[in-house]
């Protein structure tokens, strides 16, 4: 079985990729395309989304960050996520599982 690699580097998003439906609720949308050490990666399917929390010194929470796990078409499994409170690009990926037939 393939092991999971942490990696915490950022990607460049092609905002193009990104469905406008998915930006309806505020939130933004998966990016379909993007480009990570130089390589363009497609996205295949988003298996899953979720939010991070983040509690202030009051009543209120707000979302820290929103994630997306996805599969890309050459077989990948990675976590893109975007923080919402950085500066400049948001965008990073974070853990990438290979193929089963890349051991």
């Amino acid at each position: 079985m393939p092991r999971e690699k942490f990696v915490s580097e950022p990607i460049e998003v092609d905002v193009r990729s990104i469905k406008p439906m998915d930006l309806s609720s505020g939130a933004p949308g998966c990016p379909m395309r993007f480009f990570w050490r130089g390589r363009e990666v497609r996205v295949k399917a988003v298996l899953d989304r979720s939010k991070q929390l983040r509690a202030r010194h009051s009543d209120a929470t707000y979302v820290k960050s929103h994630s997306f796990r996805v599969l890309t078409e050459d077989g990948y499994e990675m976590v893109l996520r975007c923080d919402r409170q950085v500066r400049g690009n948001p965008w990073r990926l974070f853990p990438v599982k290979p193929p089963a037939s890349s051991d």
